[in-house]
């Protein structure tokens, strides 16, 4: 795993994510690496044949959504990493976990840090988890960053 050249930050926006992210920071400062924050929207799905849903052009809304994600990520980026990281926003339209888990083989990176949300339960039964599909599928190591208790 060492050296550890290029991080993996793995964002929903959310403060979980937000305290996974500035981990990953602290991580790339200790080894000067670069630190890639990315965001997975997954892809907008539509009945079969139909191009519009409510009188929107899905391919349309789907990039005003990774736009609006794009500049969401930007200022995540400017809030939270510091100028002498160096750092870039990848914003990944697929369903997170396995474009995350490509987008890490096809970046070769070291590490990806990505936070859990400690789903149990149904909500866990029924939708998983993304960070513990990323767990078992990256190509690299990962941090899962939980919550303090």
């Amino acid at each position: 795993m060492l050296p550890v050249k290029k991080i993996i930050a793995t964002t929903d926006f959310s403060e979980p994510s937000r305290r996974g992210v500035r981990l990953a920071v602290e991580l790339a400062e200790h080894f000067q690496a670069e630190l890639i924050l990315v965001h997975a929207t997954p892809p907008l799905q539509a009945v079969s044949g139909a191009s519009t849903v409510s009188g929107y052009y899905l391919p349309n809304v789907s990039e005003e959504i990774k736009a609006e994600a794009g500049e969401i990520a930007d200022r995540l980026r400017a809030e939270e990493i510091p100028s002498q990281v160096p750092s870039r926003v990848h914003i990944l339209n697929a369903r997170p976990a396995e474009a995350i888990t490509t987008f890490a083989e096809e970046e070769r990176v070291d590490l990806i840090v990505i936070a859990s949300r400690g789903a149990s339960g149904w909500e866990h039964a029924i939708f998983g988890s993304v960070a513990e599909r990323v767990l078992r599928n990256a190509p690299c190591p990962v941090l899962v960053a939980t919550r303090p208790d």
